[in-house]
């Protein structure tokens, strides 16, 4: 069996460390006094390649990224899935990064603009009370694809045009019948959200009233690409 790759070395400055550096290298890094008036930390970490570099210094930057926006949320659960999205072929190209951070940022960015309910909260809507099985009946909803969810983390949010009176919408489940199954639920997500042509320029979410049109709309992406 062959030996694990070994693990890039990683080791921790003390201010004490960084101030011995050669000027140089100090005007590079900055100051060692942090916003709070303490010590920053730095750690120096080794990279077998300069692809390793890239990816290493890529995954720093999100850590930061999410340090910054939900400082009290981050685990190690968060950071695992970072790793993982940047080390998982090595091969990938550096616009393929870009390409997850920019996705990344259009679903979060869908978060704060699109009203969605969780599981739970749809069973106190309808309830007025969470019972025994709170994520009743979304989860049954879902499954028998009357309407789709989003994954945010490990919950499933539910965009709430797809509700009347707390039921879903029947053209929701049509419409989800003529999208091409092979659509993710953000993708469809993004289709419900996006002007469409077919709609003058409206987003499905915006026409449910316009029923056939909106079906019309669905259809039109099963057809082969021409060109």
């Amino acid at each position: 069996m062959a030996n694990p790759p070994e693990l890039p070395p990683a080791l921790e400055l003390t201010p004490h460390d960084v101030e011995g550096l050669p000027s140089h290298l100090r005007d590079r890094i900055g100051t060692t006094v942090g916003a709070q008036g303490g010590p920053r930390r730095w750690v120096l970490v080794g990279a077998g390649s300069e692809r390793e570099a890239a990816a290493i210094r890529a995954t720093a930057a999100m850590i930061r990224r999410i340090f910054a926006h939900r400082r009290s949320e981050l685990t190690e659960r968060h950071i695992q899935m970072l790793v993982d999205l940047y080390f998982e072929g090595e091969e990938r190209a550096d616009v393929d990064w870009a390409l997850h951070r920019d996705n990344a940022e259009l679903r979060k960015r869908y978060l704060q603009e699109v009203p969605t309910y969780t599981a739970a909260g749809i069973h106190e809507l309808m309830h007025g009370a969470r019972r025994k099985n709170p994520s009743e009946p979304a989860s049954r909803w879902r499954h028998e694809k009357r309407v789709f969810a989003v994954p945010d983390g490990r919950v499933q949010r539910y965009p709430s045009f797809q509700f009347a009176d707390g039921n879903p919408r029947p053209v929701i489940k049509e419409v989800l019948k003529r999208l091409p199954e092979d659509m993710t639920p953000w993708q469809i997500a993004f289709w419900f959200r996006s002007g469409n042509g077919w709609l003058d320029g409206k987003s499905p979410d915006e026409a449910l009233a316009n029923k056939n049109a909106v079906l019309n709309a669905a259809d039109r992406l099963r057809e082969p690409a021409i060109g």
